[in-house]
């Protein structure tokens, strides 16, 4: 969305129950430090539920009050009163302004309140509730509050979900974009959709379903029912991914076939690798990286190959053809833990990764690198990208026996 340059806040809120930190998905990076704040299942993936205690601080500020802006969120009541309320502080006695509105409690509703100048505007669900001009003696606003009508604690009460600070005033058909910002279903090709090609995945297996578990080790002793098996260290075997796919091509036969060509190629062809990479070695050869995209800030990612021919059932057309095929890609690594980072200028080029480890881990740099065999005691790697842009790192291995991990990367999946 073209609104998305002037985006200097985005918290999701996906974190798990005892985080003591939210990571912020705009290219600011401005992440929130957490106190007493819990989570639990909101709109999409998890929120925040502030009881009165919870508090999420954000440092530096990110947002501009003297100029255009829009702050906009999915909030949930709690059951201590119908009522939230928003409110514009500005300079001087008496000089606000506020927006009561009933919800419902335990509902999630979509607020938004914009600034454009002198007018105000707050919406509930994409409909306007409420458009005031303040007057220009007031001045710029000095402070932004959204919280429940309830003043029994010290804090604040309600949970909240996909907060987004936007350094503009949103339209209403813009803010109609946020309230559906659920990202379409997308299959990708070392970043390149599938739809490129004109080939679409109608159905999928594998992806999420329980990975197989090798043999354990067994013994079996004389004069005993059974087996010993030693079930405390479960290892599994390659992830078997099935797509039946569909391409589809109005050009003719030729237009067909070399579609069909191309994208069958892609996964035999290099990944190419970007240049000026520190401690990085080219990627594994064959590997490519599938990613399907079904959430705004979590997508699932696979580094695959595809071992088999892969036949296109088809009825030649001179105008109009469409053949259907299986991919049967297999991921020797299955087991992995995914990070995001965003390199925005040459000051955040570099993803930094300190790990404690006895088993030897991959990192895969999403540009078409890997680190191969990292393991040890406190070993940092680093690693530079030459592009600006976001990128998924994904470290792959015995990921349940790292002892010890940091990151200025966000973690987007622990275990994948």
């Amino acid at each position: 969305m073209a609104q998305e340059q002037y985006l200097v806040l985005h918290l999701p809120f996906d974190e798990a129950e005892g985080a003591v930190t939210t990571y912020d998905f705009s290219s600011n990076r401005a992440d929130g430090v957490l106190t007493n704040a819990h989570f639990e299942a909101g709109k999409q993936g998890n929120c925040i539920n502030y009881d009165g205690t919870a508090k999420c601080e954000v440092s530096p500020s990110v947002l501009n009050l003297n100029g255009s802006f829009t702050l906009c969120a999915w909030v949930k009541l709690h059951e201590v009163s119908d009522n939230l309320i928003v409110l514009v502080n500005y300079s001087g006695i008496d000089h606000y302004y506020k927006c009561v509105v009933n919800l419902q409690p335990n509902t999630w509703y979509y607020v938004t309140l914009t600034r454009d100048g002198t007018v105000l505007c707050v919406y509930l669900n994409g409909s306007l509730l409420e458009r005031a001009t303040v007057p220009t003696s007031y001045g710029n606003p000095i402070g932004i509050n959204v919280c429940q009508d309830c003043y029994n604690t010290e804090l604040g009460h309600g949970c909240v979900d996909e907060l987004k600070l936007y350094q503009k005033a949103l339209t209403q058909e813009e803010l109609m974009g946020e309230l559906d910002n659920t990202k379409q279903l997308a299959y990708l090709l070392d970043g390149i959709d599938f739809k490129t090609y004109g080939v679409f995945v109608s159905k999928c297996r594998g992806l999420m379903d329980g990975l197989k578990m090798k043999d354990p080790l067994k013994v079996e002793f004389d004069g005993y029912h059974g087996e010993a098996i030693d079930l405390t260290r479960p290892r599994f075997e390659a992830r078997e991914i099935t797509l039946e796919c569909f391409i589809d091509s109005a050009g003719g036969k030729m237009a067909f076939v070399q579609a069909a060509q191309e994208f069958i190629a892609q996964f035999h062809a290099k990944h190419k690798a970007a240049s000026s990479i520190v401690n990085a070695e080219p990627c594994a050869a064959g590997l490519h990286r599938l990613t399907v995209d079904i959430h705004p800030t979590k997508p699932l990612i696979y580094e695959v190959y595809l071992p088999d021919a892969t036949n296109i059932d088809k009825e030649w057309n001179d105008k109009r053809m469409i053949g259907t095929f299986t991919l049967s890609l297999r991921e020797p690594e299955p087991v992995k833990r995914v990070l995001k980072h965003m390199k925005t200028s040459e000051a955040t080029k570099r993803i930094s990764i300190t790990i404690t480890t006895t088993k030897l881990v991959n990192i895969y740099w999403g540009d078409g690198t890997t680190t191969q065999d990292v393991c040890g005691t406190n070993v940092t790697v680093t690693h530079d990208y030459t592009d600006n842009g976001e990128y998924y790192a994904v470290i792959t291995g015995v990921i349940e026996e790292i002892e010890a991990f940091s990151t200025n990367a966000i973690i987007v999946w622990q275990k994948l």
